[in-house]
């Protein structure tokens, strides 16, 4: 799930690290490398093709017509009989996680091998190449409305009840004779949830790692974790050090003769022309990689060096330096002329919105325009997916655990959807903000409880406050949880069979070494699950395809 401050793609590149087992500073360091390794990732062995399958644009009126969606697949392992694994591509080129069906260092390689199964990786609706409409910034609305959680979910049934392999014809793998489980983490997860629960007869089993299911406009919570995050583990000085440049950063701002030069201290000429808003949400791309990485990654320009070099000068060491913190309360003004001497700061937010500010790359004009609306097809089509649905707009949090400048508020976010989709908002079909309230009616929210699915979160990760196992104050749908494995098709609504992963964060479990054991306990259920399969005949043959 991407970090909604503001509409860009680096996000999207630093969870794309996490999932494929790049080197995440390759983003900052070597952008064409990195895109490299992700197209053709240095350990996928088969090189396997896309496919394609014709799906209705609107699964309620066909006469609207179809397009081509993409999925890989591999039956490498495949033994008939076995289950098919789906591996849910989520809110992203479905491309990147292609590895996942070929390489020995994914978890999802090593479900598939266990249980003999066959890996699909699907992409979803109008990201990659799956496009009913082509999308850019002038994309009609009229081409985007087709692009809902809804629409998107009954993709899955279409295409599974239709599933075969040219190379099996006599093998009846449609979910009537197959067992189908859905695997997917953050929007990925909570696709793989909502397919258990309003598919039933399609997903047999579903994974669901790091999934906010609750859509929420005011999602000011997300900076909550991360501020108990950096406290659980030592960094309470460097909080107060960023709530002291803020306080002082603010105040600049909020005086005519000041404000300029405060932008330009962090960002050079040029940055006296963003709005405040949008001066502040470059500042807030500090916390980019921690739902993926936590404290400690990506290298050299992780939360936790950010904080050594506010702190401790940059050492690692903290005995090197008797005091405490270099800035209080008292001296935000040291504290914003720190955080702005940062080198890497520069380079995260040159990445994130397109520019060239004070120059970094001499070859090219100097450009620091932090107000331009994104371009980039994916985070236009996920842009249109929280904007209308689902929320997560990530304003400060405002009290004693702020963690982001005053100007970060709900308001301001809301701008930036309007801007994004100007002739939406003109015809009247991008809401007034998002219909948080109407998808939780429709889905559940909080309160889904698909039988044969397992959820897990990370303790500090932003979004565990959205997932179903969430303590936050306003979940009226409180529930216990535990690794106790339920029984086949069994569902409670005040128990849920999951998982919390101790101090981690956002999709942990899907890296074998922090996993803490999520990936056994799931597949020790599933082979329990597995064994109440009441579908197909003994010889699993086909009855004529549908």
């Amino acid at each position: 799930m991407r970090q909604n401050i503001p509409l860009t793609a680096a996000t999207l590149a630093i969870l794309t690290c996490s999932a494929a087992g790049v080197n995440p500073q390759l983003i900052l360091s070597d952008t064409e490398n990195f895109h490299d390794l992700l197209s053709h990732p240095s350990n996928d062995k088969t090189g396997l093709s896309p496919e394609l399958v014709s799906i209705p644009i609107d699964h309620n009126d066909p006469s609207v017509g179809t397009y081509q969606n993409r999925f890989w697949v591999t039956e490498e392992f495949y033994v008939p009989g076995s289950p098919i694994f789906v591996f849910d591509g989520g809110e992203s080129n479905a491309e990147v996680y292609k590895s996942h069906l070929t390489s020995n260092q994914s978890f999802f390689w090593h479900m598939l091998k266990d249980f003999k199964g066959m890996g699909i990786l699907w992409e979803h609706r109008y990201y990659g190449e799956s496009l009913p409409f082509p999308v850019s910034l002038s994309t009609p609305p009229e081409h985007m409305q087709y692009l809902t959680t809804r629409q998107a979910l009954e993709d899955i049934p279409y295409f599974a009840k239709n599933f075969s392999r040219p190379n099996r014809p006599d093998v009846d793998l449609r979910p009537q004779s197959t067992p189908w489980i859905m695997i997917g983490g953050s929007y990925a997860g909570i696709r793989a949830a909502l397919a258990r629960s309003e598919y039933p007869e399609t997903i047999y089993a579903a994974y669901a790692s790091s999934a906010p299911v609750e859509a929420q406009v005011d999602m000011s919570i997300y900076f909550n974790n991360v501020y108990r995050g950096m406290e659980a583990n030592g960094l309470g000085d460097c909080i107060q050090s960023i709530q002291a440049a803020y306080q002082y950063i603010d105040d600049q701002l909020g005086k005519e003769d000041t404000a300029a030069a405060v932008k330009r201290l962090f960002f050079g000429p040029g940055a006296e022309n963003n709005t405040n808003e949008g001066f502040t949400a470059a500042l807030s791309h500090l916390y980019d990689s921690f739902q993926g990485y936590g404290l400690t990654g990506p290298a050299n320009s992780s939360l936790q060096d950010f904080c050594n070099y506010m702190e401790f000068g940059g050492k690692t060491n903290r005995t090197a330096h008797p005091t405490r913190s270099l800035f209080r309360r008292d001296n935000g003004k040291a504290a914003a002329e720190r955080w702005a001497s940062w080198a890497p700061l520069l380079s995260i937010v040159n990445y994130n919105f397109d520019t060239n500010c004070k120059q970094e790359n001499e070859t090219i004009p100097l450009s620091c325009d932090f107000e331009e609306s994104t371009t980039d097809p994916d985070m236009i089509a996920w842009g249109w997916q929280y904007c209308s649905e689902w929320g997560y707009f990530q304003s400060n949090n405002f009290g004693p655990r702020a963690l982001l400048s005053k100007y970060q508020t709900l308001e301001y976010q809301q701008l930036v959807c309007n801007k994004q989709f100007p002739e939406a908002v003109k015809k009247g079909m991008l809401p007034s903000q998002p219909r948080a309230d109407a998808t939780n009616a429709e889905f559940g929210g909080w309160g889904v409880r698909p039988s044969n699915t397992f959820f897990t979160v990370g303790e500090f990760d932003p979004w565990t406050t959205l997932s179903v196992m969430s303590q936050d104050a306003l979940n009226a749908e409180h529930s216990t949880w535990s690794k106790d494995i339920p029984q086949c098709g069994e569902a409670k609504a005040d128990h849920i069979f999951g998982q919390m992963l101790t101090n981690s964060e956002h999709c942990f479990d899907f890296q074998p070494p922090r996993s803490q054991g999520a990936l056994s306990l799931f597949e020790n259920a599933l082979r329990n699950w597995l064994a109440c399969f009441k579908g197909g005949q003994e010889s699993n043959k086909r009855t004529g395809a549908e």
